[in-house]
């Protein structure tokens, strides 16, 4: 037995590794995905409450000081902004007028510098022309709320206010982002009962502005107020969230790890043992039971390995015990093909010499029966009748039927005994073949079928026995002529395929033959099922012609579709100064041949 070659232990990998793998990665995208989705709704969720805050802070300062702001009153603006300011996240306060002049506003930190004193000209706030185009396509009554970050060279606007990937990334690192958020809110019209929400805890002392004291003014166009918060205290959130989310992500790889590393163990320990078992089985040695520990599937498995391994085992037994016996029957049973096929080669022979002696014996009383009926026919032995004479021209058209079945069967016999011979000799193959085609003129004649000839102007000299290509050529035509329409015509064609070889085709356009019989109408006393209906003969033409065929060392063969006509093609040699010019060669014995 061949024992099956061990997997490559350096591109091996084992099932519990593929299980641990494909665990880890399922368990890994699942948490990273959970992790981002949890983190995701945090960020939203703080992120929402700090604006929230900011916007009651923003609207509260517009509510609040819409008369300070139409008024004028900067010092008064100055107060009600540092009391905004004191709430931890805000870093800073601005308010604008309507035309982008900053009217008042401070800044903690790194935003203090932005409202610094300009020399001259109006005031401006950064941030103000940054958001301020927004503000054009946003309802008026709503809040506009951008993400603005503070770089060395000036305040950027942000394409959105969440945190991206990439910058949660960073706070993993400790990073504090210089990430903001703007809240923009229009200065009302008019004065609202605005009720004090208790939530902000500003711990404001003043009260609100009334009309008490100040004349009803209104302004012609709408100032805006800015308030900016940090989110230094978000992304402290955000960077304990994320540390969380990855040490939740850890723990429970880790975990997940553990169990499927003792579910692998479970799982690939059983599979260890029939591998084993299965590695040694293929060895030819004895398997002893494989236990079965589980109920589950691995466990079916062992108990059908068991079974199979004790049948393997005994058909192994059997089977040493009949090689031990095989020789000696193998010796027996050749002794007796040999003594059928001697037996068979001994039948044949006798066949064949029976055959050619009683072809022989009849060819003599044939011969005079043919005299004598032409000597009838003609009146030589007394008047006859006109019926008596087309009964006596049927009784001799019988007659040379059956003589030419008789030379068949007696040229059949010589071949198949090795004693016939071919005289190779140079022939003029067009007019070996114009002499053959008049010969076969009255039969052709009789089925009004012309056969057409096409020669090349370069035939060579072809090396061949005229009588017996004469007889192949006959068999043919004749065979051609028996199963072709009346009325139709057949070619005969003459090619060169090489410098030392010629190729001579009959083509009818008869019914054909069936795929089943092509290799079968070579063999002698053969005829097709569709041929003994319409056509009369012995089925010996085609198996001289093949076995005169091989005398001259060519070839032939059949090209046949059904009820599309055949082509039968045989090839000779052409008579060149390699080949010598004459030779006489001798059939070969098929009959001698070992029958197995």
């Amino acid at each position: 037995m061949v024992e099956p070659a061990p997997p490559s232990s350096s591109f091996s990998v084992t099932l519990r590794t593929k299980l641990v793998l494909s665990t880890a990665a399922i368990l890994v995208v699942a948490c990273l995905l959970l992790g981002w989705l949890f983190i995701q709704q945090q960020v939203r969720s703080a992120a929402e409450s700090l604006m929230q805050s900011g916007t009651l802070l923003a609207q509260h300062l517009a509510g609040i000081g819409r008369f300070s702001i139409v008024a004028g009153d900067i010092h008064r603006l100055e107060q009600l902004i540092h009391e905004v300011l004191a709430v931890s996240p805000v870093a800073y306060v601005a308010i604008v007028s309507s035309s982008g002049e900053l009217q008042a506003g401070v800044g903690k930190n790194e935003w203090q510098p932005q409202f610094s004193a300009q020399p001259a000209g109006r005031r401006q706030f950064p941030v103000t022309k940054l958001v301020q185009p927004r503000r054009l396509g946003a309802d008026a009554n709503e809040p506009l709320v951008s993400g603005i970050w503070l770089s060395d060279a000036g305040p950027v606007l942000r394409s959105t206010i969440e945190f991206t990937p990439g910058e949660l990334f960073g706070l993993m690192g400790g990073a504090e982002l210089p990430i903001f958020y703007d809240i923009l809110v229009q200065v009302p019209h008019q004065s609202h009962g605005t009720v004090w929400d208790p939530a902000l805890q500003l711990m404001l002392d003043e009260r609100f502005d009334t009309q008490e004291g100040l004349p009803a003014l209104q302004p012609t166009t709408p100032s805006l107020v800015q308030v900016g918060l940090s989110t230094s205290t978000l992304q402290h959130v955000l960077y304990r969230l994320v540390w969380k989310a990855v040490l939740i992500t850890l723990s429970t790889l880790m975990g997940g790890i553990c169990i499927i590393v003792v579910l692998a163990r479970r799982i690939t320990i059983p599979l260890r043992g029939l591998t084993a078992a299965a590695t040694k089985l293929a060895a030819g040695e004895t398997v002893p039971i494989v236990a079965i520990h589980t109920r589950d599937e691995i466990g079916t498995l062992t108990q059908v390995f068991n079974s199979m391994a004790s049948t393997l085992q005994s058909r192994e037994h059997e089977l040493r015990e009949l090689a031990h016996t095989l020789e000696d029957r193998v010796e027996i049973r050749t002794r007796e093909l040999a003594a059928a096929n001697a037996k068979l080669l001994e039948i044949d022979r006798r066949k064949s010499i029976f055959v050619s002696t009683a072809s022989h014996e009849l060819r003599t009383p044939l011969t005079s029966m043919k005299v004598h009926l032409a000597n009838l026919r003609d009146g030589i032995d007394g008047a006859v009748t006109d019926d008596q004479r087309r009964s006596l021209m049927r009784v001799e058209s019988n007659l040379s039927r059956l003589r030419i079945l008789i030379d068949d069967l007696l040229d059949l016999s010589q071949i198949e005994m090795g004693q016939a011979t071919a005289r190779l000799e140079p022939v003029a193959l067009g007019s070996l073949i114009a002499k053959t085609v008049e010969d076969l003129h009255p039969f052709s004649s009789e089925r009004r079928v012309s056969i057409v000839t096409s020669l090349p102007s370069d035939l060579p000299l072809v090396c061949a026995d005229p009588d017996k290509l004469r007889q192949i050529l006959l068999n043919l035509l004749h065979n051609a002529v028996k199963f072709t329409p009346v009325g139709t015509c057949i070619d005969l064609t003459v090619m060169r395929l090489s410098a030392d070889e010629v190729q001579i085709s009959v083509r009818d356009v008869g019914p054909g033959i069936a795929p089943d019989d092509r290799d079968k109408i070579f063999q002698p006393f053969y005829r097709a099922p569709t041929a003994q209906k319409k056509t009369k003969g012995a089925g010996l033409g085609l198996a001289i012609a093949k076995l005169l065929v091989d005398l001259h060392h060519g070839r032939l063969w059949v090209e046949t579709e059904p009820n599309r006509g055949s082509c039968f093609s045989f090839t000779l040699h052409s008579a060149t100064p390699a080949r010598p010019a004459t030779a006489e060669t001798r059939a070969p014995n098929p009959s001698h041949h070992q029958i197995a």
